[in-house]
């Protein structure tokens, strides 16, 4: 069914519907890209709004920029962004501080100035702390969704004449399972398959909140066996054991361990439950397809849409609930043109993105060399791409070079930088021992880290979601 394009002046007044649409895109990544293309011999202008719906859902998008090509017969392209970003982005915040508040109430907060979105749907995600401070309400947003790991999703309610309303959802998860089927055989042209260096565990422990008790001067943690049968661990089923496990030197099988950690639960339940995911999910290689040509098995497919997949590359054969992550789609074919789905969905939390762009503004600044610090991770981030290994015991490792496995570098040349965040502690690295692992720094927990290239030293930290170098905040 061919897609209708509804036009609306930045006033929200319906001009028309666009009758010589010759060309129409959608790119999205979840939480991160959200873009409308559209070409053909018509008129816009910057600020215009873009009503449309894809069969399932109704989108609403602003004209951003504009592109003319007269070598095609005066044709157009019109670039247009998601209404939610250009709304949002309006709005000011000097500042907001919100200690121990659900999901909702934070997007509540960060919403208060707009008069055009409201909260809608919001999921449980538990209480947290928050401070939004000289920011658009659009990266408030994004604060809160990184904060409490949610997914946005924009909806709308309708009448003959518009939009009456316009809401803001959090979500665990967008997307539904329509049981797409997706076969991956070896050698499969058109599809991009990477095993990610994440190890693959069938048993794992479950930490909780800090006890008041000790052992050996150390602080004890809450752990579930009361509710487990006397088992600090979960374990799988014998089945993936047999796929998984390690050689136990008599003939048969054993564990391999990782374990799971969340500081802020207070109940062995919950502590079980949650550590019974997480196995789940890494209790099978972390893969990811990514396509560049239609295939039908993926027409009608939506962004966060789950998708069986057969990896044929296994023997037996690999069986894979993966989710859509990022997709680009053909709205005048129907066609998903290019899409990108697997076990893990999400690339680098924006805590890290907010990192090491402060530390590449600290370094323009002067404050510090960056060309020693952090040239290798700027000009990484500036071109959308990092290294990570998500390792079961030493937590997510990001860095400026190749990892192995085991999160070390492949190559000791050039510049060197990594971070790891693990068991709520930061550390960093910037060489490595003679064995080829990192030198980490000693981890804090106080959310600060002092960067050195040998002459220039600082403090970099992260005080209620703000960034400060040397108590100077600078994101």
């Amino acid at each position: 069914m061919a897609v209708k394009f509804l036009v609306y002046t930045r006033w929200y007044e319906f001009v028309c519907e666009l009758t010589a649409v010759e060309s129409a895109t959608h790119q999205q990544e979840i939480n991160r890209q959200d873009v409308l293309t559209l070409g053909g011999r018509f008129i816009l202008a910057k600020g215009d709004r873009i009503l449309w719906r894809d069969g399932t859902r109704w989108h609403e998008h602003v004209v951003n920029e504009a592109d003319q090509d007269h070598s095609e017969g005066e044709e157009m392209q019109y670039v247009c962004e998601p209404a939610l970003m250009a709304d949002l982005r309006a709005d000011h915040i000097d500042l907001c501080v919100a200690n121990d508040v659900t999901a909702a109430k934070a997007l509540e907060l960060a919403l208060g100035q707009s008069a055009s979105w409201e909260v809608g749907t919001v999921d449980d995600f538990g209480k947290n702390s928050i401070t939004f401070h000289k920011m658009s309400a659009y990266e408030a947003l994004l604060e809160v969704a990184g904060t409490w790991g949610c997914e946005i999703q924009a909806s709308f309610e309708m009448d003959a004449h518009g939009v009456t309303k316009r809401k803001v959802n959090l979500l665990k998860a967008i997307g539904s399972d329509n049981g797409v089927r997706f076969e991956y055989g070896h050698g499969m042209k058109g599809v991009r398959k990477q095993v990610l260096s994440d190890d693959v565990i069938t048993a794992c422990y479950g930490y909780g909140k800090t006890l008041d008790t000790e052992t050996d001067g150390v602080k004890d943690q809450l752990t579930f066996e009361s509710v487990n049968g006397g088992v600090p661990y979960v374990t799988v089923e014998d089945s993936v054991l047999d796929l998984w496990g390690i050689p136990d030197g008599k003939g048969g099988k054993r564990h391999v361990f990782g374990f799971y950690e969340n500081t802020d639960c207070e109940d062995a339940q919950q502590l079980l439950d949650e550590t019974k995911a997480n196995l789940s999910r890494y209790s099978t290689p972390q893969i990811s397809y990514e396509t560049d040509i239609p295939f039908a098995d993926l027409k009608g497919v939506h962004l966060g849409d789950t998708v069986q997949v057969v990896d044929q590359d296994f023997t037996p054969e690999l069986r894979l609930e993966a989710r859509i992550g990022a997709m680009e789609r053909d709205l005048m074919s129907g066609e998903t043109s290019s899409c990108t789905f697997g076990t893990v969905v999400s690339v680098l939390p924006d805590v890290y993105t907010r990192l090491f762009t402060a530390a590449r503004t600290a370094g323009a600044g002067g404050s510090v060399t960056a060309s020693n610090i952090m040239s290798g991770m700027n000009s990484l981030y500036n071109s959308g791409g990092a290294y990570i290994c998500n390792h079961a015991t030493l937590g997510t490792i990001t860095a400026n070079v190749p990892l192995d496995s085991s999160g070390n570098p492949t190559t000791t040349s050039g510049t060197l930088l990594a971070t790891r965040l693990s068991n709520g502690r930061l550390y960093m690295a910037t060489s490595v021992d003679s064995n080829g692992t990192w030198v980490w720094s000693e981890g804090v927990s106080t959310q600060s880290v002092v960067l050195t290239d040998g002459t220039n030293t600082g403090t970099l930290k992260i005080v209620d979601g703000s960034l400060y170098w040397n108590d100077t905040k600078i994101g």
